[in-house]
């Protein structure tokens, strides 16, 4: 057993799932970024890089918002690519791994979660006794320490089983059982297809992702062209929009500016800084009880510490950032903490600010930004960036693909949150309003140009990563016609095609991911095995 590489699966387990700092574990979470520093960890980079990229097909669509988690795709990367890894087995095969130990991983998930509200407690009698030290232990210490352990011991289980054990268990596998569970690998990618489908297909855009399917069919387009492509597309389609918006009469009014004081006491930019970047790591504490609360006095820690000095304010201070909060916290939700550092900056002067107005104008804006938040981050930017680097990856074989994707992906988040945050400081309460107000029409535009350059770009996934080829022959007298000639005569990539929509439909009628994954892999096996697909 190598004690190093069980430690460092452990720890990339941990990164993939334990939620400590979102520019490092919100792109590590994906399969593409923690598969590739799996291989490297195991000395198989490429293999590592391969299953990581052929395990986030699947999972292209799977989106976690609110709390919810329909499978720990963090966990599912992290062990499906070590488990490829040790049996010596094709990147295809990957996936096999990787679906279960998914599943599986949400109960880890969950039992995270439930231990993490235990340390939330503590931090209370933290806060009723003022001890602003002692924070970082309950906030980040210790549900680190619970996330490590719950993530980690696989990795220990694992490397002691050794990777013999796990070559010999394939050898065992039948041939014909191997080839059936790479067809079921050709047809999961439909799924994260058909999921990000249904999560930006409004009506009037489902047209471009069939654009973008069958220019990459007909004209062999690459992802990256048809990025380019798609992104002059969404540009004229947000020009276009608004000027036909233009005659829409709206209210110039914003209200009035939050009550200003003379700051006496002011909040210095190292202050600033610290907040907003310990804010990245908001779910370092997630729980069930109060979500993101402990993390979010975890940041507040160097303003409360500038701003108050007895013992009764730092200890209220403390209490109104330990209730329940629950948004996106990096891309769009960093304006909240910049809207109430500039309250709290306010109230500590003196000005008429008092704890419910503070914890209310919180609690009624993590709703809405999580609603823009989750959609820009999980339904756009990281859709359209997984493409491309899963795209260079399994095309290239190249590992410019998860760096492009880790440096697009964690960039935007760090220039979008911080000018989110430094607006929500210097406008204080009404920074939000120009957003949520007037300025809503905008982003609605906006977020639609955006799904249309993600489906453009997912099209040209579909067509080229799922995979359904049918051998049938039918022989008629003396001729003998392969079906499969003849759909690529009528319409090239039919039936992949097909499988997307069949599947986009079942999501509309509401069946549960994890029950279209068993569809699916019912579907491939009785395929293979009658001969219908190869």
């Amino acid at each position: 057993m190598n004690i190093v590489q069980a430690l460092l699966i452990a720890l990339a387990a941990n990164l993939a799932s334990g939620r400590i700092w979102s520019p490092v574990t919100w792109p590590f979470c994906y399969p593409l970024i923690n598969g590739t520093i799996v291989g490297i960890i195991l000395g198989e980079p490429l293999l590592g890089m391969l299953a990581g990229a052929t395990i986030n097909l699947v999972y292209i669509g799977w989106i976690s918002a609110g709390g919810t988690m329909p499978s720990n795709i963090g966990i599912a990367g992290v062990y499906g690519t070590a488990l490829a890894i040790l049996a010596h087995a094709e990147p295809e095969l990957a996936v096999a791994f990787a679906i279960p130990i998914g599943l599986l991983g949400v109960l880890q998930f969950q039992l995270m979660m439930t231990i993490n509200s235990v340390w939330v407690h503590r931090l209370d009698k933290n806060a009723e006794n003022a001890e602003l030290d002692k924070v970082w232990v309950n906030a980040a210490l210790l549900p680190q320490l619970t996330a490590f352990l719950i993530n980690g011991i696989p990795a220990f289980i694992l490397m002691a089983v050794g990777g013999d054990f796990f070559v010999e268990m394939m050898g065992r596998i039948p041939e014909n059982v191997v080839n059936a569970l790479t067809v079921v690998g050709g047809l999961l990618p439909a799924l994260g297809v058909a999921m990000l489908l249904k999560y930006l297909g409004k009506k009037n855009l489902i047209p471009f992702f069939i654009l973008g399917f069958f220019l990459t069919t007909y004209l062999n387009l690459g992802i990256m062209p048809l990025a380019i492509l798609g992104a002059c597309v969404a540009v004229i389609y947000y020009f276009s929009s608004q000027k036909s918006n233009e005659a829409v009469e709206v209210s110039d009014e914003l209200p009035e500016e939050t009550p200003s004081v003379e700051l006496t006491t002011r909040l210095t930019k190292a202050d600033l800084r610290k907040h907003w970047l310990i804010g990245l790591g908001a779910e370092i504490g997630y729980n069930y009880e109060r979500m993101q609360a402990s993390g979010n006095l975890l940041a507040m820690v160097p303003v409360i510490r500038r701003l108050y000095k007895t013992k009764e304010d730092i200890s209220s201070a403390m209490k109104r950032y330990l209730v329940f909060f629950n948004t996106e916290p990096s891309f769009v939700g960093t304006v909240i903490p910049g809207v109430a550092a500039s309250l709290e900056e306010q109230k500590a002067n003196g000005a008429d600010i008092s704890d419910e107005m503070i914890t209310g104008l919180r609690t009624g804006l993590m709703g809405p930004l999580a609603g823009v938040g989750d959609s820009l981050a999980g339904g756009i930017i990281y859709p359209i960036g997984i493409s491309l680097g899963v795209s260079l990856a399994l095309t290239n074989h190249s590992f410019a693909g998860p760096v492009l994707f880790f440096v697009l992906f964690a960039g935007i988040m760090l220039l979008l949150g911080g000018s989110l945050y430094n607006m929500g400081y210097k406008r204080g309460g009404n920074s939000i309003m120009s957003i949520l107000g007037e300025g809503s029409r905008s982003i609605v535009k906006l977020t639609d140009a955006f799904s249309v350059l993600g489906l453009l770009v997912i099209g040209g996934m579909g067509a080229t990563r799922v995979i359904a080829n049918t051998p049938v022959v039918i022989n008629v007298g003396q001729t003998s016609v392969v079906l499969q000639d003849v759909l690529n005569g009528l319409v090239p990539n039919l039936l992949p095609f097909a499988i997307i929509i069949g599947i986009w439909y079942l999501l509309n009628k509401k069946v549960n991911p994890s029950w279209v994954v068993l569809i699916l892999t019912a579907l491939g096996f009785a395929a293979y095995f009658l001969g219908l697909l190869a």
